[in-house]
């Protein structure tokens, strides 16, 4: 029971955040999606607090454990698509090939820089 009411703790803090995300994208009007403000939002909130807590790393290990079925119905509906991907290749290549190296890179050196501001800002603290 109480392993339960852990994991359901843990889900309610991230549907909290999840909401307060969209909340601040729809209420700022800015192009990023709900979910990425609500897991920024997470994320500043586990720094306030000093880290996670059981709840949520409870839920997080297990939503990480079986998150490769959360793209089986994403790639099923792709299966049906195939006459549009073929009509649309040249961005579906471009996406692949060229922004997603580029994502992952960018994504590198801005946590790479976040990592030496709260080196200093720990140094210093």
């Amino acid at each position: 029971m109480a392993l339960v009411l852990l994991m359901l703790s843990g889900i309610f803090t991230l549907l909290l955040f999840t909401v307060l995300g969209n909340l601040i994208s729809d209420g700022l009007g800015v192009p990023i999606p709900g979910a990425v403000m609500g897991l920024v939002a997470l994320v500043l909130y586990l720094q306030m607090k000093g880290g996670e807590n059981e709840s949520l790393d409870s839920v997080s290990q297990f939503c990480i454990r079986y998150l490769a079925v959360l793209f089986v119905p994403g790639c099923v509906g792709a299966f049906f698509l195939a006459d549009l991907f073929a009509k649309q290749w040249l961005p579906v290549f471009l996406a692949v090939v060229i922004a997603t190296p580029l994502t992952i890179g960018l994504t590198a050196l801005v946590f790479q820089w976040i990592l030496k501001r709260m080196g200093k800002a720990i140094h210093h603290g």
